[in-house]
């Protein structure tokens, strides 16, 4: 369960003050370094780094596959040839996919979550991500599909993308789903990795579990989401109620919101990876990541480790979350059904897919979801650090990392961005107010200042200006402050 609130006071050692540079967190400078220069990118290229590792031949017998589909080519039924099973030169698209199934949950959990019954059978894909590497970029984008987006499902007809998991992962959703996004995206998907609720919770009890900064408290009795306002510890059950809530204060669109937390979570998982000490314990994880996974026959250890020579280089400052541009839509199905759904938004949609196969810069392209605060994950957010030796930057700077911003920035100093004010202060780039508005709910005591012209380097959107007199305000106990109109 989430346990370990911490708070920051005034007085140095006062009671529940953390220090300004915890034991568990290297000082932000030396955790740059690992930014920049390590492979480690989430969880599944964890898998693939620790592989290369002296794991080929135990790994290749302990990998759970997806079985393969017997099916006529160019059927509208589900085939092997849905998934490539090994990657392009250039780039790499592995489909990530979760789904509601109930297996292996506590009575407890079903009686909150419901049964598979309950939820119409459990082949329904939770959550859907394209993750587009290019590895001589050393660059990786993950790009969430809603899972209400309208969408032809070959050989199903128009439907909610969801529901393209139809037979789950014994009968050819995998496959299914995979053939529906490259029919969207035009990209080949090469590889597939599926978890269930339960396989979602073991990953990340393996990993230790998450440290997560949250603004505001959270209770939401479908998940068994209940925790408090601050930083704290995030166990396997509490980073899924918290990635699966969609019935938070500001949750006008449901789906997109819980997209946000989604991308969140995973910028604060791959902040943890990214640690020295994390590296070290790569090799010892595998067997319990791997046996909660389920991946295409092709992604193979002899595939992993040409991966991870690939992959080698790509940092948290080139991992980028986008989200398909949609809105939300009532519409009436083929029985006259009343159904709420989203559409892509065009022509943003088809730009941006038509930029990630190009490999063209992707601008502000879906970062954003209607009705729906910017996710922390798309927030370039750096530290100024205005007095020489302030701790006080530090601490900030670990409160964005376990908030799941872009921090990648680091801290600076009056060199980089030079504040238009003296004091303590949020700046913003014209047009980033909303990413600065996220930001603010974390450091309620601070006054967000548009910043001039020139002031803040180019690819950062926001930056936390501290002196040494900064003393960050204890967590919200109320709910949020503001919400997008």
């Amino acid at each position: 369960m989430a346990h370990d609130t911490r708070t920051q006071t005034d007085e140095p050692g006062a009671p529940g003050r953390a220090p300004a540079t915890p034991p568990s967190h290297p000082h932000p400078h030396l955790r740059r370094v690992f930014l920049g220069a390590t492979a480690t990118l989430s969880a599944f290229i964890m898998v693939v780094a620790a592989v290369t590792m002296g794991t080929y031949f135990w790994a290749r017998g302990q990998i759970h596959t997806i079985p393969e589909i017997e099916g006529a080519s160019g059927s509208g039924s589900p085939t092997a040839e849905d998934i490539a099973g090994k990657c392009a030169e250039r780039a790499c698209n592995y489909l990530l996919l979760g789904s509601d199934s109930r297996k292996g949950l506590s009575p407890e959990e079903i009686a909150a979550f419901g049964s598979n019954a309950h939820i119409g059978g459990e082949n329904r894909s939770d959550t859907i991500m394209l993750v587009h590497t290019r590895p001589d970029r050393k660059e990786a984008t993950f790009l969430s599909f809603p899972r209400d987006l309208w969408v032809d499902i070959p050989g199903m007809g128009t439907g909610k993308i969801n529901s393209a998991f139809e037979g789950g992962i014994d009968g050819g959703g995998a496959q299914r789903v995979a053939r529906t996004v490259r029919s969207i995206s035009g990209m080949q998907i090469h590889h597939v990795m599926y978890v269930n609720l339960l396989g979602f919770q073991k990953v990340v009890d393996a990993l230790g579990g998450v440290d997560m900064c949250v603004p505001y408290p959270m209770y939401d009795p479908l998940t068994l989401l209940d925790i408090q306002a601050g930083c704290q510890h995030f166990d396997g059950r509490t980073a899924l109620a918290y990635v699966r809530t969609r019935h938070q204060p500001c949750d006008t669109v449901p789906d997109f919101a819980r997209i946000s937390r989604q991308q969140q979570f995973l910028r604060a998982v791959i902040a943890k990876l990214l640690q020295p000490g994390e590296l070290l314990k790569l090799q010892n994880l595998v067997p319990e990541l791997l046996g909660n996974l389920v991946v295409d026959k092709g992604l193979n250890p002899a595939e992993l480790v040409y991966l991870a020579g690939l992959l080698k280089g790509v940092g948290t400052d080139n991992a980028d979350f986008r989200a398909l541009p949609t809105v939300p839509e009532g519409i009436y199905d083929s029985s006259g059904q009343y159904l709420s759904v989203v559409r892509m938004v065009q022509p943003d949609a088809d730009e941006l897919l038509r930029r990630l196969r190009e490999g063209k810069p992707l601008g502000t392209l879906g970062t954003e979801l209607a009705g729906t605060a910017p996710s922390p994950a798309n927030i370039v957010v750096s530290v100024v650090q205005r007095d020489d030796g302030a701790p006080i930057a530090s601490d900030v700077f670990d409160i964005l990392t376990e908030g799941g911003f872009n921090q990648s920035p680091g801290i600076v100093d009056e060199t980089v961005v030079t504040p238009p004010a003296k004091g303590s202060m949020i700046l913003y780039r014209s047009g980033t107010e909303d990413m600065a508005k996220v930001v603010g709910s974390y450091f309620g005591n601070l006054d967000l200042v548009p910043a001039p012209a020139g002031t803040l380097p180019r690819g950062q959107d926001v930056a936390v200006v501290v002196t040494d007199r900064y003393q960050v305000p204890p967590p919200n106990p109320n709910g949020p402050v503001h919400c997008p109109t």
